[in-house]
Order: C-alpha cells, then sequence, then structure tokens
C-alpha cells in the first residue's frame, strides 16, 4: 500500500459519519446533510462553494475530480448544478466510502468514483468539460504526469481548478494534515508549480493567492469560539486520523509565518 493510502486509509468512514448526524437515516440522506464531514480540504465548504461558482458547470456538462477524498466536493457539484461528476482516488477505503455515501443521498446516477493512479487516468482523451483537484498536490512526487493526465482527458476549452499548498519561505512545521515529515510531503514553489502547467499545454487564467483567506478563518474561528463539535471531531478523526487537529493548527502557522502559501490555480485547456 503507498504512502498516501497508508496515510489516509481508515475503515468504518460511513458509520461514524452517519452517528455523528443528528437524525440521519441508515437508508436516506441529504447532501447536504454530509457537508460538515466530507469536505475534506483548505477552508472546506467555503472554497467548495467558491470554485463550484468559478466553474459554474451546466447540468450536460461532465467533471473529474482528481484525488476525490470521501467524495464531499462532488457531490456539491452534482447537487448544486446538477453535472455529472466522476471522482479519482488511490485510497480504496475512500472510494467505498463515497460510493455509498453518494447512493445513500441519492445522487448515484450523476456521480461515480473510481479506484485509479491520477497519473494514469482510466479515461479517453478529450471526455470532461472541467475539473477540479482540491489540495491533493503536496502528496503527488510526479506532479507533470498527474497535470498531463489531466490535460489529456479535458476537452479543448476546458478548465481545471488546482489548489495546492506551496513552499514560500523555510520549511513547514510538521505535522502537517497531508504528510507527518518531508519524506512524504511533495512540495514545490510558486513558479515550479506555474512551469509544470505550462509545460503541459495548460493556459495558466489566474492564480489566486488564498493564504490570508486561511490565515484570516482560522483566527475568526478561535476569536469567536467556533471550534468542531464532537460529533464533527470525531468524523474528523476517523477519516483523517487522530492527530489532525494539531496538524492542521501546524498548517496554518506554517501559513502565517510566511514558510507555506496557499493557491487557487484557474488554467486552461485552449481550444
Amino acid at each position: 500500500m503507498s504512502n498516501v493510502t497508508t496515510h489516509y486509509g481508515s475503515d468504518g468512514i460511513v458509520e461514524r459519519i452517519l452517528a455523528a448526524i443528528p437524525d440521519a437515516k441508515s437508508d436516506k440522506i441529504s447532501a447536504a446533510q454530509l457537508y460538515p464531514f466530507d469536505q475534506l480540504h483548505g477552508r472546506e465548504l467555503i472554497a467548495t462553494r467558491d470554485h463550484g461558482a468559478r466553474l459554474a458547470p451546466s447540468p450536460t456538462d461532465r467533471i473529474l475530480d482528481i484525488g476525490s477524498g470521501i467524495g464531499g466536493p462532488a457531490r456539491f457539484l452534482a447537487a448544486t448544478y446538477g453535472c455529472q461528476v466522476d471522482g479519482v482516488d488511490l485510497t480504496p477505503a475512500f472510494v467505498e466510502a463515497s460510493g455509498r455515501l453518494t447512493t445513500l443521498s441519492g445522487l448515484g446516477d450523476k456521480v461515480r468514483f473510481h479506484e485509479a493512479d491520477a497519473a494514469k487516468l482510466p479515461f479517453a482523451d478529450n471526455t470532461f468539460d472541467a475539473a477540479i483537484c482540491f489540495y491533493v498536490g503536496m502528496n503527488i512526487a510526479d506532479k507533470a504526469a498527474v497535470i498531463g493526465q489531466a490535460f489529456r482527458v479535458l476537452k479543448p476549452g476546458g478548465k481545471l481548478i488546482w489548489t495546492e499548498a506551496v513552499l514560500a519561505a523555510g520549511e513547514p512545521n510538521y505535522p502537517l494534515p497531508w504528510a507527518v515529515a518531508p519524506e512524504t510531503s511533495h512540495l514545490v514553489d510558486r513558479d515550479t508549480l506555474k512551469t509544470l502547467f505550462a509545460d503541459a499545454g495548460f493556459h495558466i487564467d489566474e492564480i489566486i493567492d488564498e493564504t490570508g483567506e486561511h490565515v484570516e478563518l482560522a483566527m475568526q474561528r478561535a476569536s469567536s469560539g467556533i471550534i468542531p463539535s464532537p460529533a464533527q471531531q470525531q468524523a474528523n478523526e476517523i477519516v483523517l486520523g487522530t492527530e489532525f487537529v494539531q496538524r492542521r493548527k501546524n498548517y496554518i502557522r506554517s501559513l502565517s509565518e510566511g514558510r507555506l502559501a496557499s493557491l487557487a490555480v484557474i488554467i486552461s485547456k485552449l481550444a
């Protein structure tokens, strides 16, 4: 099993999430009820909404989610915009949980998940109208291969939104949400990431530095006393590990100290 699947994989994800949701039924649940638990990336549902609005897919669009986790962003896009979504992830436990949660939320006809390597996507050329990849890049050693595959499967004119933490100044504070040590973290700097996209053939439309938004949100939550409920914390721990809270604090600290930056890169495959 790879470092990534070992780091993220766990059993009982669906059962733990359902147990944490008040009045959850064992055979039916709405996608919205899952949002506090299934948005496993920086700024969580806020970011998913922001980036979904940037894509604004139509009901006839087919979207690819690279590194789909337990399916939160994919379900959000399908539920909000009516589009079709395919998610790919390396972690078997995530793919299994994604499928079950999607069936329970009544979105099985719109969203599909595949256990697959993003460096070898199981799709034909020019398949997707758009794609997302939310905070997966830090776990990808061969970013060029994954970015090249994203370019291949996007239709001409297709857009990709890629969010990633990048090196800024100095080493970050480990352990971090995606890695316990530098050996399993594949961070690059902003210029390297830009070059990887350009070398793959993408046109860079916009790079949004979201560092301040991440830090500000964390500070607002801390100053207002907003903390995850015990139910949310329980679900987060089963999905991301018992040390997730400290890892998240190290991430925010690394952003605050200028060691890391958080970028949203909007790129296009020109027609």
